[in-house]
């Protein structure tokens, strides 16, 4: 049978990516912790790290860490049938991606654990990228913008984001003083997320012809960023229209185009898993029909619509 504390260590190594915040987060040195890793890859019989920095899993290392998931969470269903009192708080891990967490997800933490008494351990990500976190192992669901069939998984429609571009009254008069155009937006700064957030420079490419090298920007991998640089006036930014909303409403910030690029979401999640996953998706669904516009059909959206069979 396989001891608990060596699995609890090992699950803990995979999700910080360290030894050392492992060994101050279960409160032991760091080599007990290596120990009972060592311990588990004994009885697995290959090795289930990878001692890099971060520490990641290999591919057993995330089965293990899938099983472990999933184990805990089953354990709690359990308590809850037979009516025993919670031995501890357990973590749902959910991978997201920041504008979903920045607007109609933040509340969502707040759901589960209220309603069930689940901590969040959200992991963050380009919203393309999320469900390779879920088919890696190291999540029980994702969301994104990706809607592929994959094996072993259900996927759900959760709704649209239109992205507009905003700037604050004095970027206007600065940078666009004669409106919007090609050649106003190859000299005003704008604000993009990082090397894998592709939407400013689809909405560029798509509405004005201008190319990812073609226009000056900061890089700031923060949905509340985008936000604070438009107000501060340093850059234009492309937001999610909850985000912005009442601002633009205000006028503290103003949408400088009439163009829009529209991303519809997606939750992926484990076809089988503990029950209190169930209750899981219904939270995470709920929360975006109060927020999110309907998923619109394709081609009006601007990700393609892949293969999934949607529940």
């Amino acid at each position: 049978m396989l001891d608990s504390r060596c699995l609890e260590a090992l699950a803990s190594v995979i999700r910080l990516g360290s030894f050392e915040r492992a060994a101050e987060d279960l409160g032991l040195t760091q080599s007990a912790v290596s120990q009972r890793i060592k311990r588990l890859e004994s009885q697995f019989g290959e090795p289930l790290l990878v001692r890099s920095k971060p520490v990641v899993a290999t591919s057993a290392g995330d089965r293990v860490f899938q099983y472990i998931l999933n184990a805990r969470l089953m354990e709690r269903d359990l308590r809850v049938d037979t009516g025993a009192a919670a031995a501890v708080f357990e973590r749902v891990r959910i991978a997201v991606n920041a504008d979903s967490l920045a607007t109609w997800f933040a509340d969502v933490p707040a759901r589960l654990f209220r309603r069930f008494g689940l901590l969040s351990d959200l992991v963050l990500d380009d919203e393309t990228r999320t469900l390779d976190v879920l088919k890696s192992g190291h999540v029980l669901a994702s969301v994104g913008t990706r809607a592929d069939t994959v094996q072993g998984l259900k996927a759900y429609r959760l709704g649209a984001v239109t992205y507009f571009p905003v700037a604050s009254p004095e970027f206007v008069d600065r940078f666009f003083p004669d409106g919007v155009n090609v050649a106003a937006l190859r000299r005003a700064p704008a604000v993009i997320y990082g090397r894998h957030d592709e939407l400013h420079h689809l909405f560029l490419e798509k509405h004005y012809r201008i190319g990812p090298g073609d226009f000056p920007h900061h890089v700031l991998p923060s949905s509340e960023g985008f936000v604070v640089a438009a107000r501060q006036g340093i850059a234009y930014a492309l937001c999610a229209e909850p985000q912005v909303r009442a601002l633009v409403a205000n006028g503290t910030l103003m949408r400088i185009s009439p163009h829009a690029i529209t991303r519809r979401l997606v939750l992926h999640r484990r076809e089988r898993g503990p029950e209190i996953l169930d209750a899981v998706v219904a939270e995470i669904r709920a929360a975006a029909r109060e927020t999110l516009a309907p998923h619109p059909s394709h081609p009006d959206g601007e990700n393609p619509p892949g293969r999934a069979g949607f529940g």
